[in-house]
């Protein structure tokens, strides 16, 4: 059976963080290059694609269902060291190729990059890619270095979790090939991102 709600209801969510993508590249819209905005039509275009793909499959029932974790992984007494934990990382990866591509989009570069690296090795072992993630990021415990790498978790592969945990819905044939598809989503967006500021 197929649920348009949940459908819809993944596809409005994943729109959100779409929106926030696109808002910081148009962040640094001064420095594109001439031709730029076929780069960032074709950029938003594809990942919504994903998206409406990712939707269809995240609103059949499938006999594989993997569901996140009960708890809640932000706190309101763990967000600064949320805050802390992305301002230090997006600073420091962000201006380490700020020579490139100005930052905030330098740090999108590493983010979509990092994820790209979990998502080749999901390839091979996405249960404990998701496990991996979901010890770190909802762990009931409380501490300083239990948050730390809550966030840490939470900033460098998000995306890949979102999309795996989907993907696990399916046979194995079918998962490994959206997984596929996936990568192959990541490196056409970096590759967009880079024409963008391809002059700069």
């Amino acid at each position: 059976m197929f649920s348009f709600k949940k459908s819809r209801f993944f596809w409005l969510r994943s729109n959100v963080i779409l929106i926030l993508l696109t808002a910081l590249l148009l962040l640094n819209k001064p420095y594109w290059e001439k031709n730029a905005n076929v780069m960032f039509f074709m950029f938003v275009c594809t990942a919504e694609l994903f998206i409406i793909l990712l939707a269809l499959v995240y609103g059949f029932q499938t006999k594989k269902t993997i569901a996140r974790p009960p708890s809640r992984a932000i706190r309101k007494t763990n967000i600064p060291i949320g805050i802390f934990v992305f301002s230090i990382f997006s600073l420091f990866f962000g201006f380490a190729m700020s020579g490139d591509i100005p930052y905030p989009n330098s740090a999108l570069i590493i983010y979509l990059t990092i994820n790209m690296v979990f998502a080749f090795v999901s390839l091979f072992v996405p249960t404990l890619i998701i496990k991996l993630y979901e010890v770190n990021v909802y762990d009931e415990s409380n501490g300083l270095i239990t948050d730390f790498f809550r966030y840490v978790a939470i900033l460098v592969s998000s995306l890949n979790y979102e999309v795996q945990i989907v993907l696990a819905r399916l046979p194995f044939v079918l998962q490994r090939l959206l997984g596929v598809i996936f990568i192959a989503v990541l490196l056409w967006e970096l590759t967009m991102i880079g024409l963008i500021f391809e002059n700069n």
